[in-house]
């Protein structure tokens, strides 16, 4: 029972924070600080509304207020206010709270009704702000993962590689340190490759890497490419269909040189699809947002690089969000 009760109130507090993220308010609380009133001027919010949001906030710690002066805390201020660089922090909560409002439809989704507007417009690709709210939270949520992910990975003898759909390109990154002698690729929509600009040049690799636009699961490789010794390919199945990805596979195949390497980082799911619980989640969130999405097993990817022609060098989970599938295009 206690359980349960704890499951179905996680919702409440997480969306006080969303909600104040999304409509700005961090920002207008920096420094000195505002009270309601001038907040909800500002915000042209209602003021009953603006005061409850905010007494909310200070209930969480997140905000504290003094004489009716409502100002961000010390510790939480850096990660909820826009400055002059991106902030993937910011970023991540205004892409969570898309999510919140996709999983409330959730219902809807196992019904079969059909999706909202804009998931059918697929605004998270093509709508700037919504994409780039998703791009930074590609990077705030991924960026201490690729060490980890670069060290389960052979840079030996890699020449010219690509990040295919990597958003932000914070694997791009981490590769191109740990392969200098290499020419790094970050193959993307061109929304996300603006996003994606302004995240890197704070990099050491920036200079080096080729931004390249590409929609690849709706148009054929363009002539322009090179041949790649290592393709590198992560969260981007499971956002489509079976037949989609089985498709792409097949477009990667002969920009891979021959011995080259196609690796694919995914949510895989094991055979009975329960397990591990972080994949069996995520293919929710895939039904809430997607047409077609879901999380799909090793076995299932390793069958689309076969019939593309790609042989498989094995998986290996490197935990319940990240697992690595590894095929090889025959000499």
């Amino acid at each position: 029972m206690e359980r349960l009760l704890q499951m179905i109130t996680g919702f409440q507090q997480a969306k006080v924070l969303l909600a104040a993220a999304e409509l700005g308010v961090f920002n207008h609380i920096a420094g000195p600080g505002a009270t309601a009133p001038g907040v909800a001027a500002v915000l042209g919010t209602d003021g009953r509304a603006t005061e409850i949001l905010l007494d909310a906030l200070v209930a969480l710690e997140v905000v504290e207020k003094r004489s009716g002066v409502y100002r961000n805390r010390a510790d939480c201020a850096p990660y909820l206010v826009e400055g002059g660089s991106p902030n993937p922090f910011l970023g991540m909560l205004r892409h969570r709270n898309r999510m919140f409002r996709n999983w409330a439809l959730l219902e809807e989704r196992v019904r079969g009704e059909p999706l909202p507007e804009d998931l059918v417009r697929r605004d998270l690709l093509s709508d700037a702000r919504t994409n780039e709210a998703f791009i930074l939270a590609m990077w705030e949520g991924g960026l201490a993962r690729a060490p980890q992910v670069a060290d389960h990975l052979d840079f030996s003898g890699v020449r010219v590689m690509a990040d295919l759909g990597g958003g932000p390109g914070h694997y791009l990154a981490e590769f191109a340190k740990r392969a200098p002698q290499a020419e790094p690729w970050l193959i993307d929509l061109p929304l996300t490759l603006e996003v994606a600009r302004r995240v890197l040049e704070r990099t050491p690799v920036f200079p080096r890497i080729r931004f390249f636009e590409w929609d690849f699961y709706h148009a054929e490789a363009p002539p322009s490419l090179p041949l790649f010794d290592l393709v590198f390919v992560s969260s981007v199945l499971h956002a489509e269909s079976p037949g989609q990805n089985l498709a792409l596979l097949a477009r990667i195949f002969p920009l891979v040189r021959p011995g080259g390497r196609l690796v694919v980082k995914e949510h895989v799911v094991d055979p009975d699809r329960t397990s591990p619980p972080e994949a069996a989640l995520f293919a929710v969130n895939m039904l809430a947002g997607t047409p077609a999405g879901r999380t799909y097993t090793e076995e299932e990817i390793l069958a689309w690089g076969a019939a593309a022609g790609f042989v498989s060098e094995g998986g290996e989970r490197l935990g319940g969000q990240a697992h690595l599938v590894r095929m090889r295009r025959p000499d």
